[in-house]
This record gives C-alpha cells, sequence and structure tokens, in this order.
C-alpha cells in the first residue's frame, strides 16, 4: 500500500473577511496539493526452502520519479545472509555471509513511474524463527513507505482445488482512442503485440500490481491488437482490443 498523508491547513485568526480566508484556504490547498508523495511499493516473498530464499519487489506506483541510493536488508542471529543480489548495476557493499546486506544502486539510478526492480536474498542456518528489517535509502535518508520488518516469511501455499480455471484479462475501454486500462491477475507479464506478432509494449514486475495504462505512441497505427498475460508456470491468456486514433 502507498503512504498517505493528512495534512491540517491552520488560518491564523487574523481580521480578514470571510471571502478573503476562503480564498487564502483554497490557495494553500493548491499549493500542497502540488507537493510530490511517494508511491513505493514493496512485497516480500518466500519462493524456495532449501536453500531460504526471499524475493523482494520493489515498484515505484507514484507519479514523481524516486531516486533509491541503497538498499538495506538484516536479519536476527544465528539467521545468515549468505547471498544477494540486485537489479542490474547494483553493487554489494560488504562481503557475505553476514547477520546484513547492504547494496548501493548505480548512478543516477532513479526508479521512474511504473518501473520496479527485484532483489534476491538467500539465508542459512536457523532462521523459522528469525525476524528481519528492511528498508530503502535515497539522498535525503529513508525513503517514506519502505520500512519493514517482522518473521521470515513462511512458505507459499497454493491451492489447485480451488485455483481460478481461467485467468481473467479486462480492457477498458475497448475499442479506445488514446489509453485503456488492463487487468490482469497478479504476478502475470503482459505483451501487446499487433496481429503480425511484433510485440508493440510489455509491462512486468513480478509483484502484486494488477492494473496497467497503456498508451500507445505515435507510431502505433490504428487496429486490432492482442493483450497476452504470462506467467511463470507457462500459462497464459490472450485478448484482442481495437485501437481507432
Amino acid at each position: 500500500m502507498s503512504p498517505f498523508y493528512i495534512i491540517i491547513v491552520v488560518v491564523p485568526d487574523v481580521n480578514l473577511g470571510g471571502k478573503m480566508k476562503k480564498n487564502l484556504i483554497v490557495l494553500i490547498l493548491m499549493l500542497l496539493s502540488t507537493l510530490p508523495l511517494w508511491g513505493i511499493e514493496i512485497e516480500i516473498v518466500r519462493v524456495s526452502d532449501d536453500p531460504l530464499v526471499l524475493q523482494i519487489f520493489v515498484f515505484n506506483d507514484g507519479e514523481p520519479p524516486v531516486e533509491i541510493t541503497d538498499f538495506h536488508f538484516s536479519v536476527s542471529m544465528p539467521c545468515q545472509i549468505v547471498g544477494a543480489s540486485g537489479p542490474p548495476g547494483w553493487t554489494l557493499r560488504y562481503a557475505l555471509p553476514n547477520s546484513f546486506v547492504e547494496m548501493d544502486a548505480p548512478p543516477g539510478g532513479a526508479m521512474m513511474p511504473g518501473e520496479g526492480g527485484e532483489f534476491v536474498v538467500e539465508l542459512d542456518g536457523p532462521c523459522e524463527d528469525a525476524t528481519f528489517t528492511f528498508y530503502l535509502t535515497g539522498p535525503e535518508g529513508v525513503i517514506p513507505g519502505t520500512e519493514r520488518e517482522g518473521p521470515i516469511p513462511g512458505p507459499l501455499e497454493i491451492d489447485v482445488q480451488t485455483a481460478p480455471k481461467m485467468i481473467e484479462i479486462t480492457v477498458s475501454p475497448n475499442p479506445f482512442n488514446s489509453a485503456c486500462a488492463i487487468s490482469v491477475p497478479a504476478r502475470a507479464k503482459i505483451e501487446i503485440v499487433d496481429m503480425s506478432g511484433r510485440l508493440v509494449a510489455e509491462y512486468s514486475c513480478g509483484c502484486s500490481r494488477t492494473s496497467w495504462k497503456w498508451s500507445p505512441d505515435e507510431s502505433v497505427k490504428s487496429g486490432v491488437y492482442l493483450v497476452r498475460a504470462l506467467f511463470a508456470d507457462g500459462k497464459s491468456e490472450t485478448k484482442r482490443v481495437v485501437f481507432l486514433k
């Protein structure tokens, strides 16, 4: 969930007319509405038991770019971190094994809106009762909303009998002339191709996000396109969408 802010506006009790005071409040609210808000989504998932591996998905679901400079993850002893990796260009700061890991982002590594990255942490030792602490930092310190702490996530459990028999894709509006919203189940990779099979656009973050916005650029012509939802287990689903300039 993206962090939210509660803003309280206090207008001094000065000798202002009612209309002037109302205009002052409106002006203050307009100025506050221009302030950037962080929109970083974090998801930590246990993907393997032997070895014990955690995947940490980071996604910028807000409007402004977010400059991330450092990755921080630690566990309680005697559990230890024996391996770690990040997106391309990220580097380990200290040698492993250790009870903590820190990684440095490549220079100018701002995460643009709609972008994401995946970090992997491998643990060893008695870790079932261990706890972890995680956060990301930027030039101004800890990035609001990225702090996480608690017990090591348990194994993923999938009930095959209750799993949906069909993957559902929704596109709205359809047809469309400027942009459309694409909704798919979580963790799906989306590919948009033309009728010749040429890839036009793709979206993926490996996280729980289920909605994406497709705004074709000037090079995309009017016509019929295929929206594909692809999953790690090989399953897929396709839906036709009509783009009319």
